[in-house]
Protein backbone atom coordinates (compact mmCIF):
# COMPACT_ATOMS: atom_id res chain seq x y z
CA UNK A 1 0.00 0.00 0.00
CA UNK A 2 1.29 3.12 -1.03
CA UNK A 3 1.61 5.28 1.87
CA UNK A 4 0.07 9.32 1.65
CA UNK A 5 2.17 11.90 3.44
CA UNK A 6 0.40 13.60 5.88
CA UNK A 7 -0.30 17.59 5.40
CA UNK A 8 -2.25 20.24 6.78
CA UNK A 9 -3.72 22.88 4.11
CA UNK A 10 -1.90 26.19 3.82
CA UNK A 11 -3.77 28.47 5.97
CA UNK A 12 -5.70 25.99 7.86
CA UNK A 13 -4.83 25.31 11.57
CA UNK A 14 -4.73 22.63 13.68
CA UNK A 15 -4.20 22.35 17.23
CA UNK A 16 -2.42 19.96 19.63
CA UNK A 17 -4.26 19.26 22.70
CA UNK A 18 -2.72 21.07 25.01
CA UNK A 19 -3.12 24.39 22.84
CA UNK A 20 -7.10 23.36 21.91
CA UNK A 21 -7.80 23.07 25.74
CA UNK A 22 -6.57 26.99 26.04
CA UNK A 23 -8.24 27.99 23.00
CA UNK A 24 -11.60 26.17 24.25
CA UNK A 25 -11.37 27.80 27.25
CA UNK A 26 -10.93 30.95 25.46
CA UNK A 27 -14.27 30.62 23.55
CA UNK A 28 -15.93 29.42 26.60
CA UNK A 29 -14.92 32.82 28.40
CA UNK A 30 -16.42 34.91 25.47
CA UNK A 31 -19.78 33.06 25.27
CA UNK A 32 -20.14 33.21 29.31
CA UNK A 33 -19.84 37.45 28.34
CA UNK A 34 -22.13 37.13 25.69
CA UNK A 35 -24.69 35.32 27.28
CA UNK A 36 -24.48 37.52 30.72
CA UNK A 37 -25.31 40.33 28.05
CA UNK A 38 -28.41 38.91 27.20
CA UNK A 39 -27.27 37.87 23.73
CA UNK A 40 -28.74 34.46 21.91
CA UNK A 41 -26.75 32.22 20.11
CA UNK A 42 -28.06 31.95 16.45
CA UNK A 43 -25.97 29.51 14.34
CA UNK A 44 -26.42 29.23 10.80
CA UNK A 45 -24.75 26.78 8.11
CA UNK A 46 -21.29 26.74 7.03
CA UNK A 47 -22.67 26.57 3.15
CA UNK A 48 -24.72 28.80 2.18
CA UNK A 49 -26.65 29.49 -1.46
CA UNK A 50 -24.18 31.89 -3.50
CA UNK A 51 -26.71 34.23 -4.74
CA UNK A 52 -27.72 34.38 -0.64
CA UNK A 53 -23.61 34.97 0.56
CA UNK A 54 -22.60 36.99 -2.42
CA UNK A 55 -25.71 39.56 -2.60
CA UNK A 56 -23.80 42.69 -1.71
CA UNK A 57 -20.19 40.98 -2.61
CA UNK A 58 -18.05 42.07 -5.12
CA UNK A 59 -13.94 42.65 -6.19
CA UNK A 60 -11.72 41.36 -3.21
CA UNK A 61 -14.46 39.41 -1.66
CA UNK A 62 -15.70 37.51 -5.02
CA UNK A 63 -11.61 36.31 -5.28
CA UNK A 64 -11.33 35.12 -1.66
CA UNK A 65 -14.27 32.58 -1.09
CA UNK A 66 -14.66 29.29 -1.53
CA UNK A 67 -17.44 28.21 -4.22
CA UNK A 68 -18.19 25.01 -5.95
CA UNK A 69 -21.46 23.25 -7.03
CA UNK A 70 -23.04 20.31 -6.46
CA UNK A 71 -25.61 19.04 -8.89
CA UNK A 72 -27.57 22.00 -10.58
CA UNK A 73 -27.30 23.58 -6.75
CA UNK A 74 -24.42 26.76 -6.89
CA UNK A 75 -22.76 27.39 -3.03
CA UNK A 76 -20.29 29.02 -1.28
CA UNK A 77 -18.74 28.53 2.01
CA UNK A 78 -19.42 31.74 4.60
CA UNK A 79 -16.93 34.39 4.55
CA UNK A 80 -17.94 35.91 7.50
CA UNK A 81 -21.55 35.87 10.16
CA UNK A 82 -22.73 39.12 8.93
CA UNK A 83 -24.51 37.74 5.32
CA UNK A 84 -25.66 34.68 7.33
CA UNK A 85 -27.47 37.20 9.89
CA UNK A 86 -29.00 39.73 7.10
CA UNK A 87 -30.78 36.77 5.78
CA UNK A 88 -31.43 35.04 9.11
CA UNK A 89 -33.59 38.22 10.22
CA UNK A 90 -34.75 38.77 6.67
CA UNK A 91 -36.27 34.95 6.96
CA UNK A 92 -37.61 34.94 10.28
CA UNK A 93 -38.51 38.82 11.32
CA UNK A 94 -41.85 37.66 12.14
CA UNK A 95 -40.46 35.31 15.07
CA UNK A 96 -37.75 37.33 16.50
CA UNK A 97 -38.19 40.35 19.27
CA UNK A 98 -36.21 43.45 18.42
CA UNK A 99 -34.00 45.04 19.33
CA UNK A 100 -32.68 41.62 18.32
CA UNK A 101 -29.55 40.98 20.65
CA UNK A 102 -27.72 37.78 18.85
CA UNK A 103 -23.83 36.35 18.76
CA UNK A 104 -22.19 33.50 16.70
CA UNK A 105 -18.92 31.62 17.00
CA UNK A 106 -17.90 29.70 14.13
CA UNK A 107 -15.76 28.90 11.47
CA UNK A 108 -15.64 31.07 8.25
CA UNK A 109 -13.78 30.58 5.03
CA UNK A 110 -11.11 33.08 3.03
CA UNK A 111 -9.55 32.05 -0.07
CA UNK A 112 -6.75 34.82 0.61
CA UNK A 113 -2.72 34.55 1.02
CA UNK A 114 -2.13 33.16 4.55
CA UNK A 115 0.05 35.74 6.36
CA UNK A 116 0.64 36.99 9.85
CA UNK A 117 -2.49 36.63 11.91
CA UNK A 118 -4.92 36.04 8.79
CA UNK A 119 -5.72 32.37 8.06
CA UNK A 120 -7.81 30.70 5.63
CA UNK A 121 -10.25 29.27 8.20
CA UNK A 122 -10.76 30.64 11.30
CA UNK A 123 -13.47 30.88 14.05
CA UNK A 124 -14.96 34.28 14.29
CA UNK A 125 -17.29 35.89 17.04
CA UNK A 126 -19.38 38.06 16.04
CA UNK A 127 -21.97 39.59 18.31
CA UNK A 128 -25.05 42.37 16.82
CA UNK A 129 -28.17 44.11 18.05
CA UNK A 130 -30.62 44.58 15.36
CA UNK A 131 -33.86 47.63 15.59
CA UNK A 132 -36.65 47.55 13.72
CA UNK A 133 -36.94 50.57 11.75
CA UNK A 134 -34.79 52.13 14.30
CA UNK A 135 -32.41 51.80 17.06
CA UNK A 136 -31.04 54.44 20.17
CA UNK A 137 -27.24 54.73 20.30
CA UNK A 138 -27.34 53.42 23.51
CA UNK A 139 -27.05 50.00 21.64
CA UNK A 140 -23.37 51.41 20.25
CA UNK A 141 -22.30 52.04 23.85
CA UNK A 142 -23.73 48.44 24.65
CA UNK A 143 -21.61 46.15 22.36
CA UNK A 144 -18.12 47.97 22.71
CA UNK A 145 -18.49 47.79 26.88
CA UNK A 146 -19.39 44.24 25.43
CA UNK A 147 -15.69 43.91 23.79
CA UNK A 148 -14.58 45.92 26.54
CA UNK A 149 -15.95 42.94 28.84
CA UNK A 150 -14.17 39.65 26.63
CA UNK A 151 -10.89 41.39 26.52
CA UNK A 152 -11.03 41.78 30.71
CA UNK A 153 -11.98 38.39 30.90
CA UNK A 154 -9.62 37.04 28.50
CA UNK A 155 -7.49 38.97 30.82
CA UNK A 156 -6.01 40.82 27.39
CA UNK A 157 -4.38 44.21 27.81
CA UNK A 158 -5.94 45.76 24.68
CA UNK A 159 -7.70 49.27 23.79
CA UNK A 160 -10.53 50.03 21.77
CA UNK A 161 -10.47 52.28 19.50
CA UNK A 162 -13.32 54.66 18.89
CA UNK A 163 -14.26 57.05 15.69
CA UNK A 164 -17.83 58.21 14.29
CA UNK A 165 -17.58 58.12 9.96
CA UNK A 166 -20.21 61.40 10.28
CA UNK A 167 -17.24 63.26 11.46
CA UNK A 168 -14.93 62.90 8.29
CA UNK A 169 -18.21 62.64 6.04
CA UNK A 170 -19.01 65.90 7.05
CA UNK A 171 -15.49 67.44 6.94
CA UNK A 172 -15.70 66.46 3.05
CA UNK A 173 -19.34 67.73 2.44
CA UNK A 174 -17.85 71.24 4.26
CA UNK A 175 -15.60 71.24 1.23
CA UNK A 176 -18.20 70.18 -1.47
CA UNK A 177 -16.07 66.58 -2.10
CA UNK A 178 -18.62 63.97 -1.54
CA UNK A 179 -17.84 62.76 -5.30
CA UNK A 180 -14.42 61.40 -4.01
CA UNK A 181 -15.53 60.68 -0.09
CA UNK A 182 -14.61 57.37 -0.46
CA UNK A 183 -11.51 57.41 -2.10
CA UNK A 184 -10.53 59.88 0.74
CA UNK A 185 -11.66 57.73 2.75
CA UNK A 186 -9.54 54.71 2.17
CA UNK A 187 -6.28 56.99 2.11
CA UNK A 188 -7.28 57.94 5.60
CA UNK A 189 -8.07 54.31 6.38
CA UNK A 190 -4.09 53.79 5.40
CA UNK A 191 -2.62 56.09 7.43
CA UNK A 192 -0.87 53.93 9.49
CA UNK A 193 0.51 51.80 6.73
CA UNK A 194 1.82 54.36 4.67
CA UNK A 195 2.40 57.04 7.37
CA UNK A 196 1.49 60.56 7.44
CA UNK A 197 3.21 62.11 4.67
CA UNK A 198 2.54 59.72 2.13
CA UNK A 199 -1.02 59.82 3.15
CA UNK A 200 -0.90 63.97 3.28
CA UNK A 201 0.67 63.79 0.00
CA UNK A 202 -2.03 61.34 -1.63
CA UNK A 203 -5.37 63.16 -0.23
CA UNK A 204 -3.79 66.27 -1.79
CA UNK A 205 -3.69 64.69 -5.12
CA UNK A 206 -7.83 64.76 -4.38
CA UNK A 207 -8.63 67.59 -2.23
CA UNK A 208 -6.11 69.87 -3.13
CA UNK A 209 -6.67 73.44 -0.72
CA UNK A 210 -8.61 71.78 1.56
CA UNK A 211 -6.27 68.84 3.10
CA UNK A 212 -4.67 70.69 5.72
CA UNK A 213 -8.33 71.62 6.71
CA UNK A 214 -9.09 67.53 6.82
CA UNK A 215 -5.86 67.25 8.24
CA UNK A 216 -6.67 69.69 11.03
CA UNK A 217 -9.80 67.30 11.98
CA UNK A 218 -8.44 64.06 10.94
CA UNK A 219 -5.92 64.60 13.91
CA UNK A 220 -7.70 65.75 16.79
CA UNK A 221 -7.33 64.04 20.06
CA UNK A 222 -10.32 64.80 22.30
CA UNK A 223 -14.11 65.77 21.49
CA UNK A 224 -13.64 68.98 23.02
CA UNK A 225 -10.98 69.91 19.89
CA UNK A 226 -13.84 68.62 17.74
CA UNK A 227 -16.61 70.97 19.10
CA UNK A 228 -14.18 73.78 18.94
CA UNK A 229 -13.57 73.19 15.17
CA UNK A 230 -14.43 75.74 12.62
CA UNK A 231 -16.29 72.83 10.38
CA UNK A 232 -20.14 73.65 10.70
CA UNK A 233 -21.70 71.18 8.49
CA UNK A 234 -24.30 69.51 9.86
CA UNK A 235 -23.38 65.93 9.46
CA UNK A 236 -20.30 66.93 10.91
CA UNK A 237 -21.80 68.60 14.11
CA UNK A 238 -24.28 65.07 14.20
CA UNK A 239 -21.21 62.90 14.39
CA UNK A 240 -19.56 65.21 17.41
CA UNK A 241 -22.80 64.93 19.19
CA UNK A 242 -23.03 60.89 18.58
CA UNK A 243 -19.90 60.87 19.97
CA UNK A 244 -20.36 63.23 22.93
CA UNK A 245 -23.33 61.19 23.66
CA UNK A 246 -21.25 57.71 23.19
CA UNK A 247 -18.50 58.46 25.37
CA UNK A 248 -20.61 59.40 28.36
CA UNK A 249 -22.55 56.05 28.00
CA UNK A 250 -19.78 54.45 28.31
CA UNK A 251 -18.18 55.99 31.25
CA UNK A 252 -21.21 55.54 33.32
CA UNK A 253 -20.91 51.88 31.66
CA UNK A 254 -17.52 51.86 33.50
CA UNK A 255 -16.19 51.16 30.38
CA UNK A 256 -11.81 52.40 30.68
CA UNK A 257 -9.95 51.29 28.03
CA UNK A 258 -12.10 53.41 24.89
CA UNK A 259 -9.64 56.42 23.19
CA UNK A 260 -10.68 58.75 20.75
CA UNK A 261 -8.60 57.73 17.21
CA UNK A 262 -10.48 59.50 14.15
CA UNK A 263 -8.08 56.74 12.03
CA UNK A 264 -10.40 54.67 13.07
CA UNK A 265 -12.22 54.32 9.59
CA UNK A 266 -13.20 50.92 8.49
CA UNK A 267 -15.41 49.91 5.63
CA UNK A 268 -16.23 52.35 3.14
CA UNK A 269 -20.00 51.08 1.81
CA UNK A 270 -21.12 49.39 5.09
CA UNK A 271 -20.62 51.52 8.24
CA UNK A 272 -22.41 55.20 8.77
CA UNK A 273 -21.96 56.31 12.17
CA UNK A 274 -20.11 54.91 15.02
CA UNK A 275 -17.01 53.05 14.43
CA UNK A 276 -14.34 51.28 16.72
CA UNK A 277 -11.48 48.70 16.92
CA UNK A 278 -9.68 46.62 19.47
CA UNK A 279 -5.75 46.77 19.57
CA UNK A 280 -3.44 44.80 21.68
CA UNK A 281 -0.70 46.70 22.83
CA UNK A 282 2.31 44.57 21.92
CA UNK A 283 0.59 44.93 18.08
CA UNK A 284 -0.91 48.11 18.16
CA UNK A 285 -1.79 48.24 13.96
CA UNK A 286 -3.03 44.29 13.59
CA UNK A 287 -7.03 44.93 14.62
CA UNK A 288 -8.21 41.93 17.53
CA UNK A 289 -12.34 42.76 16.87
CA UNK A 290 -13.74 45.79 15.28
CA UNK A 291 -17.29 47.15 14.45
CA UNK A 292 -19.60 49.92 14.46
CA UNK A 293 -23.41 50.80 13.06
CA UNK A 294 -24.82 50.19 10.25
CA UNK A 295 -28.06 51.60 8.78
CA UNK A 296 -29.96 48.60 6.71
CA UNK A 297 -28.34 45.47 7.10
CA UNK A 298 -31.56 43.37 5.08
CA UNK A 299 -31.47 45.82 2.09
CA UNK A 300 -30.20 42.79 -0.18
CA UNK A 301 -33.03 40.75 1.39
CA UNK A 302 -35.72 42.81 2.62
CA UNK A 303 -37.57 46.36 2.17
CA UNK A 304 -37.52 46.02 5.64
CA UNK A 305 -35.28 48.80 7.52
CA UNK A 306 -33.56 47.35 10.12
CA UNK A 307 -30.12 49.74 11.75
CA UNK A 308 -27.73 47.60 13.81
CA UNK A 309 -24.79 48.00 15.68
CA UNK A 310 -22.04 45.14 16.55
CA UNK A 311 -18.42 43.86 15.91
CA UNK A 312 -16.64 40.75 15.14
CA UNK A 313 -13.27 39.46 15.87
CA UNK A 314 -11.05 36.52 15.19
CA UNK A 315 -11.14 34.06 18.01
CA UNK A 316 -7.92 32.18 16.02
CA UNK A 317 -6.59 35.74 15.12
CA UNK A 318 -6.21 36.56 19.13
CA UNK A 319 -5.13 32.48 20.13
CA UNK A 320 -2.50 33.06 17.53
CA UNK A 321 -0.87 36.15 18.92
CA UNK A 322 -1.25 35.74 22.51
CA UNK A 323 0.52 32.28 21.75
CA UNK A 324 3.58 33.99 20.06
CA UNK A 325 3.42 36.74 23.13
CA UNK A 326 3.95 33.77 25.22
CA UNK A 327 0.71 34.93 27.49
CA UNK A 328 -0.57 31.34 26.95
CA UNK A 329 -0.14 28.52 29.32
CA UNK A 330 0.13 24.88 27.75
CA UNK A 331 0.44 22.85 30.81
CA UNK A 332 -2.62 20.61 30.67
CA UNK A 333 -3.36 17.79 27.68
CA UNK A 334 -6.83 16.73 29.17
CA UNK A 335 -10.05 18.84 30.62
CA UNK A 336 -9.42 15.85 33.78
CA UNK A 337 -9.04 16.96 37.00
CA UNK A 338 -8.24 13.56 38.67
CA UNK A 339 -6.20 10.58 37.15
CA UNK A 340 -7.13 7.12 39.44
CA UNK A 341 -4.51 4.35 39.07
CA UNK A 342 -5.71 0.80 39.83
CA UNK A 343 -3.05 -1.49 41.29
CA UNK A 344 -4.06 -5.40 41.38
CA UNK A 345 -7.54 -6.66 41.04
CA UNK A 346 -9.22 -3.19 41.30
CA UNK A 347 -9.94 -2.00 37.77
CA UNK A 348 -13.77 -2.57 38.52
CA UNK A 349 -13.94 -0.55 41.76
CA UNK A 350 -11.89 1.69 39.87
CA UNK A 351 -14.31 2.53 37.17
CA UNK A 352 -16.91 2.34 39.49
CA UNK A 353 -15.07 5.37 41.68
CA UNK A 354 -15.00 7.27 38.33
CA UNK A 355 -18.58 6.88 37.39
CA UNK A 356 -19.78 8.23 40.88
CA UNK A 357 -17.22 11.38 40.46
CA UNK A 358 -18.33 12.47 37.09
CA UNK A 359 -21.83 12.41 38.53
CA UNK A 360 -20.22 14.79 41.18
CA UNK A 361 -19.23 16.96 37.73
CA UNK A 362 -15.59 16.05 38.63
CA UNK A 363 -14.11 15.23 35.30
CA UNK A 364 -11.29 12.37 35.80
CA UNK A 365 -10.15 9.29 33.98
CA UNK A 366 -8.91 6.08 34.94
CA UNK A 367 -5.02 5.26 33.50
CA UNK A 368 -5.04 1.14 32.66
CA UNK A 369 -2.66 -1.20 31.10
CA UNK A 370 1.22 -0.43 31.06
CA UNK A 371 3.45 -0.02 34.09
CA UNK A 372 2.85 1.62 37.49
CA UNK A 373 5.72 3.86 36.54
CA UNK A 374 4.70 4.60 32.79
CA UNK A 375 1.11 5.62 34.38
CA UNK A 376 2.40 7.91 36.12
CA UNK A 377 4.44 9.68 33.63
CA UNK A 378 1.51 9.30 31.60
CA UNK A 379 -0.74 11.60 34.57
CA UNK A 380 2.18 14.01 34.97
CA UNK A 381 2.84 14.74 31.49
CA UNK A 382 -1.58 14.86 31.22
CA UNK A 383 -1.09 17.62 33.55
CA UNK A 384 -3.59 16.00 35.92
CA UNK A 385 -3.59 18.13 39.16
CA UNK A 386 -4.92 15.00 41.40
CA UNK A 387 -4.31 11.46 41.14
CA UNK A 388 -5.72 8.48 43.12
CA UNK A 389 -3.83 5.19 43.48
CA UNK A 390 -6.05 2.38 44.54
CA UNK A 391 -4.81 -0.79 45.54
CA UNK A 392 -6.66 -3.82 46.85
CA UNK A 393 -5.95 -2.36 50.76
CA UNK A 394 -7.26 0.68 50.06
CA UNK A 395 -10.44 -1.27 48.26
CA UNK A 396 -10.71 -3.54 52.03
CA UNK A 397 -10.03 -0.15 53.85
CA UNK A 398 -11.91 2.53 52.17
CA UNK A 399 -9.16 4.91 52.57
CA UNK A 400 -7.66 6.00 49.60
CA UNK A 401 -4.42 8.46 49.27
CA UNK A 402 -5.30 11.94 47.27
CA UNK A 403 -2.31 13.38 45.65
CA UNK A 404 -1.80 16.99 44.23
CA UNK A 405 0.51 16.82 41.68
CA UNK A 406 1.45 20.47 42.33
CA UNK A 407 2.54 20.49 45.66
CA UNK A 408 3.47 16.47 46.22
CA UNK A 409 1.34 16.40 48.92
CA UNK A 410 -1.14 13.46 49.73
CA UNK A 411 -3.79 13.62 51.82
CA UNK A 412 -5.78 9.99 52.95
CA UNK A 413 -9.21 10.22 53.40
CA UNK A 414 -12.36 8.27 53.16
CA UNK A 415 -14.30 7.47 49.82
CA UNK A 416 -16.95 9.84 51.21
CA UNK A 417 -14.34 12.60 51.63
CA UNK A 418 -12.67 12.58 48.37
CA UNK A 419 -15.66 14.66 46.37
CA UNK A 420 -15.21 16.97 49.55
CA UNK A 421 -11.74 17.49 49.37
CA UNK A 422 -11.34 17.61 45.07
Amino acid sequence: MQKVNPRTLSGFLELLPSEQIIFNTMKEKVEKVLRNNGLCCVDTPVLELSEILLAKAGGETEKQIFRFNKGDTDMTMRFDLTVPLAKYVSLYKNSLTFPFRRYAIGKVFRGERPQKGRLREFYQCDADIIGDGDLPLQADADVISILSQIYKELEVDAKILVSNRKILIGVLSEFNLEDKQNEILGILDKFEKIGKQNCYDEVKNIAGEFTDSIFEVFEKKTIEELKDSQIKNQIYLDGVNELEMLFNLLNAMQVENVILDLKIIRGLDYYTGTVFEGRLKEFPSISIGGGGRYENLTQYFSNSSMPGVGFGMGLTRLFVLLKELGKLSFDKQTYSKVAIIPLGETENFCFKLASDLREKNISCQVLYSKSFKSRMNMANKLGVPYIIVVGEDEVKTGVFGVKNMLTGETKKVSLQEIVKNL
